[in-house]
C-alpha cells in the first residue's frame, strides 16, 4: 500500500508542478496581450509572431490547467448530488470515473494528440501567416502532452482512491 501511495504522490507532485507552470503562463499571457493591445492601438505596431504566441500560450494553459484542475479535485461535476453522498460512495464514484472515463479517454486522446503533433513535426509545419511562428508542432504537441499528463493524474487518482477505500482512510477526513 505504501508503494502505491508513494507512486500516487509522485504523480500528484509532478502534475502540481505542471499546474504551477500553467499559473505563471496565465501571467505571461496577460502581459503579452496587454503589450500587443498597447502596441497596436498606442503605437500602431503589430507583429504576427506575438499575436500567434498568444494562442500558443493559451493552448498550454488549457491543457496544463485542465490536468491541474482535476488534480485539485475542482473539476465540474454534479455537486448537488455528490455533496450529499457518504464518504465511501464519493471515493468509489471518483475511482470508477477515473477508471472507466478519465483513463481510457485521456490515454486515447494522448495517443491521437501524439500522432497529430508528430505529423506536424514530420512535415515541418509552420504558420501559414507571413512572418508567423515556425514550428507549429510545438503548439500541437500540447494536446498529446496535456492528455498524457491527464492519464498520469487519472492513474494517481485510481491509486489514491483505491488505497483510501481498502484502508478505510476516507472515514478519517472530511471533504468539502
Amino acid at each position: 500500500m505504501n508503494a502505491l501511495l508513494l507512486l500516487g504522490r509522485v504523480l500528484d507532485g509532478f502534475v502540481e508542478a505542471v499546474g504551477r507552470i500553467a499559473l505563471w503562463l496565465v501571467l505571461a499571457l496577460i502581459l503579452l496581450v496587454a503589450f500587443n493591445v498597447m502596441a497596436r492601438y498606442g503605437f500602431r505596431y503589430s507583429r504576427v509572431p506575438l499575436q500567434e504566441l498568444e494562442w500558443h500560450i493559451l493552448a498550454a494553459i488549457a491543457m496544463f490547467g485542465a490536468v491541474f484542475t482535476y488534480q485539485q479535485d475542482e473539476m465540474v461535476r454534479v455537486d448537488v448530488f455528490h455533496a450529499h453522498y457518504p464518504a465511501w460512495l464519493k471515493e468509489l464514484l471518483d475511482l470508477v470515473v477515473a477508471l472507466l472515463i478519465v483513463l481510457p479517454f485521456a490515454a486515447f486522446m494522448a495517443y491521437l494528440g501524439y500522432r497529430y503533433g508528430a505529423h506536424s513535426f514530420r512535415i515541418g509545419e509552420g504558420s501559414p501567416n507571413p512572418g508567423g511562428l515556425p514550428y507549429r508542432f510545438i503548439v500541437k504537441s500540447f494536446i498529446g502532452v496535456g492528455f498524457g499528463l491527464l492519464t498520469l493524474q487519472g492513474l494517481a487518482v485510481v491509486l489514491r482512491k483505491s488505497v483510501r477505500l481498502i484502508t478505510g482512510e476516507y472515514r478519517q477526513t472530511v471533504r468539502h
